[in-house]
């Protein structure tokens, strides 16, 4: 998944400001790259798991569809870790050729990692953020 740097520092303010609790929200986008980043309100304000607001998740689809965009990406915050899916991601997964992009703390920083469900097993596909020069950070 490509994102620019703009769109991976809006996710990371949107998941420093929900803290303590998961944040989430959809990425629309054409093949591989992000165009569309929206955060959605997290129903279940947990700090282990998180579910949409469906009149926002619901909102979110019809502007990638407005915008002739496809769901690429979901992305959702591991405050306390790890940044990778936990046995609830993969229980509840539903979407097949969707990336699943995980936050989490580490050293103090924000990272993500993106994965993929194959098989009934996420596995780890590359992420690469552009810089606003357009250059791979």
């Amino acid at each position: 998944m490509r994102l620019t740097y703009a769109q991976w520092v809006l996710m990371r303010d949107h998941i420093v400001a929900q803290l303590p609790e998961e944040a989430c929200g959809l990425i629309g986008g054409v093949g591989h790259e992000a165009r569309l980043v929206l955060p959605v309100t997290n129903e279940l304000h947990s700090p282990v798991r998180f579910r949409m607001l469906p009149q926002e998740q619901l909102e979110a689809f019809l502007r990638f569809e407005e915008a002739g965009l496809e769901l690429i990406g979901i992305f959702h915050s591991h405050p306390y870790g790890p940044v990778t899916p936990s046995p609830t991601d993969m229980a509840e997964w539903m979407y097949a050729d969707v990336k699943s992009l995980i936050w989490a703390p580490r050293l103090g920083l924000w990272s993500a990692r993106a994965f993929i469900m194959e098989a009934s097993v996420f596995q780890e596909r590359p992420l690469i953020v552009e810089l606003a020069t357009g250059a791979p950070a």
